[in-house]
């Protein structure tokens, strides 16, 4: 048995959620129901990763991921050892995918959005 206490990473693998929890969060964010419209611009407003993160920009708190077939797709990804999630979608929320990967070491997170939206 091994032991992990995933507070070195501060708030990665501290939320405790499921894919449904995190689909309908984003849909009502990105759908204009969580927040005033000049506060999603905000969010939504990138800044370039400088070639660190292929294919994305950041913005406050939402990534702006640019799909293999060049369609934009908003909401965030993370990880830690074990275990890696992706939740993103359209810009009007009203498409969504959320995955979990039960093992950091299999990577294709981001081929898996692609295929969703392509």
């Amino acid at each position: 048995m091994t032991e992990l206490n995933p507070s070195w990473a501060w708030a990665a693998g501290e939320m405790i959620t499921n894919a449904s929890d995190l689909n309908r969060l984003y849909a009502a964010l990105l759908g204009g129901r969580l927040l005033r419209p000049a506060q999603l611009a905000q969010m939504t407003t990138t800044v370039s990763t400088e070639g660190n993160l292929a294919r994305q920009r950041y913005g406050l708190g939402l990534i702006e991921y640019e799909t293999t077939c060049g369609i934009k797709v908003w909401g965030h990804s993370g990880g830690i050892h074990g275990s890696s999630t992706q939740a993103f979608g359209t810009k009007d929320g009203r498409h969504m995918i959320t995955l979990n990967f039960n093992g950091d070491w299999v990577g294709g997170g981001k081929n898996v959005v692609s295929a969703e939206f392509c």
